[in-house]
């Protein structure tokens, strides 16, 4: 999961205590007002605490390709970044071997490309009318996390799509969000296997033999890191290599040496498989993050406004190739 710079967790507490500032104001100026209708009700820091905690689990649950991309690199960024740019540098330099030391040679210079990565805001709102609130706080059950626990699934959800898909609909400048299965410079290919049915043990072995030689063919000689269908995992994991063979296909894939890891995830189709190699170098792009996924309160004016909380995350998977458009991810399909 991503974490919070000092600013953003700075920026998501004062947004939290203005909010109870404002509720305390509002009480105050409109105490005669809120006998008949409305109310102006703080969150206090257990329920955000029980807040909080849902959103963690969601994201566990969820994020199982997104969080891994996290861990292995993050960029953080200010919420006023709308394009992100990275540098694709050729090829340059001449060397000089001597046994007088001098060197001749006119130096160059490389050419320098940039391309663009738009971070969009991802929000859903979850919202509940003023008497619901009085009806939490006369019950003391606390602050209703499971409905906003829907939202925080949403945006989840979406984050993850985003790293495996892109979206079509953001394009900044001419610069697009894409995905590790629609890059127009990733490595492609297809294994021809049904993995969730008909395929071998050494049907999986030649799938995994192709991602490896893709990353390979693009100069990315990193160990790889394979993301499959949870449902082809899992047949992966209960099928043996072969017929009375002591190991199942999963552990017999797990052998190759060029395999860094093999990670389950509920939003990869069927029988595509994933890989990207060197993930922890972070040659193959970051995640941008200028607020990781959280929950704020929107500000009310009125006792009889709604209480909305704001799920929210300004996130967005930069997918990185070198100046001759080699990149050191691959993804294959069935056909």
């Amino acid at each position: 999961m991503l974490r919070f710079t000092p600013d953003q967790q700075a920026a998501i507490n004062a947004a939290r205590a203005g909010f109870n500032q404002t509720q305390l104001a509002l009480a105050a100026n409109s105490a005669a007002a809120m006998q008949m209708a409305g109310n102006a009700s703080t969150v206090d820091i257990d329920a955000w605490r029980r807040i909080d905690s849902r959103s963690t689990q969601i994201m566990r649950d969820v994020l199982a390709v997104f969080n891994t991309l996290a861990r292995a690199n993050t960029t953080p960024m200010g919420v006023g970044d709308i394009v992100n740019y990275f540098p694709q540098i050729s090829d340059s330099g001449t060397v000089t071997v001597s046994m007088d030391g001098r060197n001749g040679e006119i130096g160059d210079q490389a050419v320098v490309k940039y391309v663009g990565t738009p971070v969009p805001v991802i929000s859903s709102a979850a919202r509940m009318g003023w008497r619901q609130m009085a009806v939490v706080r006369k019950g003391g059950v606390g602050l209703d996390v499971e409905t906003i626990a829907n939202h925080q699934r949403k945006v989840a959800e979406k984050l993850e799509d985003m790293v495996l898909n892109g979206d079509s609909s953001i394009v900044v400048g001419g610069s697009a969000l894409v995905g590790l299965r629609n890059h127009p410079l990733r490595n492609t290919g297809t294994h021809g296997f049904d993995l969730n049915g008909a395929a071998t043990g050494a049907n999986w072995l030649t799938a995994f033999a192709q991602i490896i030689n893709l990353c390979v063919s693009d100069n990315a000689f990193g160990r790889v890191t394979v993301f499959l269908n949870y449902g082809d995992w899992v047949y992966a994991s209960i099928n043996e290599f072969v017929a009375g063979y002591p190991k199942t296909i999963l552990q017999r894939l797990r052998e190759i040496e060029q395999i860094a890891d093999i990670i389950p995830c509920g939003k990869v189709p069927a029988d595509n498989i994933i890989g990207i190699a060197g993930l922890d170098t972070g040659n193959w792009g970051s995640i941008l993050s200028a607020m990781p996924m959280t929950t704020r309160p929107k500000v009310r004016q009125n006792p009889e406004d709604d209480y909305v909380f704001d799920v929210m995350a300004v996130v967005a998977p930069q997918f990185r190739t070198d100046f001759d458009g080699r990149a050191p991810f691959a993804h294959t399909t069935a056909s």
